[in-house]
């Protein structure tokens, strides 16, 4: 036992004497604490905090210290945390960029998902060579989050066309991501048949249909503009998640499809700048998002890159790989559409960095054995990675079609 986990150790009650911690008052004390510590470390350091709390779950899980495992109660706050981002995700989408620039964005939206997906199938066969995980592999190489968005907002350029075809794009990429993950699901789970097609291509639109007519319909009665009802809103937006989640939970299909829809309908209904959206997002961001990365964190195991070489080479596969195919598909657009390099580059930047649907979906392949400690620590790396460079390249690019601009 080292020193950290003697202190630790010797610190704790006679029902929670050893390592990893079972008691649940030293679980979520840990846990604050972690959450409290990562947004200085992350300025501290430059990086994202995403990164920070990936990286101090690490240090904390199993695999390292041996302070924290994925039990219980760090499991029930993971997937609230994760059907949060997909309901931030669905209510901070701009689907005002989906509409205005249509048939680009639709495009792009299509090439930033397939080409992915068929580099990231090609690297499945040769990681893996099984059908199941190299679809998931495809998967997990083809959804983006818009890490680098702020950085176009303060340079002043996010009404320029390759920004909003970007953005629009995200739309038709988690839509295609959300739906390929619920076949790759159903595949893994023996569960394929006439029925599978029945719920996808029948029920789940009817249950969408219903969403987007029943929600808003809802939420013009209850979402209104005062500051007392706050708390009754905040309850009637968690409820739509839970009761759309669960109803494509019924369907088989996976609770963050669900999420994603519930953040689509009440889209109109919460302006980002609302105190009802602060509030949102300050719950979120507060306790469920970070338990979630930390969580992933613990899940890791960095070691496996070290102890056995192979798994190196699996890492930069994957990096480049992803990464690659992302720019093949913002290249191909803008020879296309006429954009320039630097537009180019702008769409790529945007689209490269891989965070929260990338750490939801690796965590099923885990869970399901579809991917190896090499694979699920390679893609934290690249998720690590991605992070980093996709908002350096975004700034300098970025100033390039700034100083045009003006």
């Amino acid at each position: 036992m080292n020193p950290i986990q003697i202190i630790v150790s010797s610190a704790t009650s006679a029902n929670a004497t050893i390592l990893p911690l079972t008691d649940p008052v030293y679980i979520f004390c840990i846990l604050l604490l972690t959450i409290y510590i990562a947004p200085s470390l992350a300025k501290l350091l430059r990086l994202p905090a995403l990164v920070v709390l990936i990286i101090l779950g690490t240090i904390l899980g199993s695999n390292v210290l041996g302070i924290l495992s994925r039990d219980a109660q760090l499991i029930f706050l993971e997937k609230i945390g994760l059907l949060y981002i997909m309901l931030l995700a669905g209510i901070q989408m701009n689907l005002s960029n989906f509409r205005q620039l249509g048939v680009r964005a639709l495009v792009f939206g299509l090439l930033t998902f397939g080409v992915p997906f068929i580099v990231g199938f090609g690297s499945g066969q040769l990681l893996t060579g099984t059908f199941v995980s190299s679809l998931l592999l495809g998967i997990l190489y083809s959804p983006h989050t818009l890490v680098s968005y702020p950085i176009m907002t303060r340079l002043g350029i996010v009404q320029q066309e390759a920004v909003g075809v970007a953005v629009g794009g995200t739309i038709v990429t988690s839509i295609l991501t959300l739906t390929g993950f619920s076949v790759v699901q159903a595949i893994a789970g023996g569960s394929v048949g006439i029925i599978l097609w029945v719920k996808l291509l029948v029920l789940l639109p009817v249950l969408i249909m219903l969403c987007f007519w029943g929600i808003p319909k809802l939420g013009r009665l209850v979402l209104k503009e005062k500051e007392e009802s706050l708390q009754t809103q905040f309850i009637f937006v968690l409820t739509c998640l839970f009761v759309v989640a669960s109803g494509t939970v019924l369907l088989g299909v996976d609770s963050i499809v669900g999420a994603f829809i519930a953040g689509l309908s009440l889209n109109r209904l919460i302006p980002l700048t609302s105190p009802l959206m602060n509030r949102i997002e300050f719950v979120g961001n507060s306790l469920f998002i970070p338990a979630f990365l930390i969580s992933v964190g613990v899940l890791s195991n960095p070691s496996v890159l070290f102890t056995h070489p192979e798994n190196l080479g699996i890492a930069i596969v994957v990096i480049f790989g992803a990464a690659g195919a992302k720019f093949m598909a913002a290249w191909i657009t803008g020879q296309v559409f006429k954009y320039s390099f630097a537009e180019i580059m702008v769409m790529f930047s945007l689209t490269m960095s891989r965070a929260a649907l990338v750490l939801v979906i690796a965590l099923f392949g885990k869970n399901s054995g579809l991917l190896n400690d090499g694979i699920f620590n390679a893609i934290i790396l690249y998720i690590v990675v991605t992070c980093l460079l996709g908002p350096l390249i975004a700034d300098t690019f970025g100033k390039k079609i700034a100083m045009i601009k003006n």
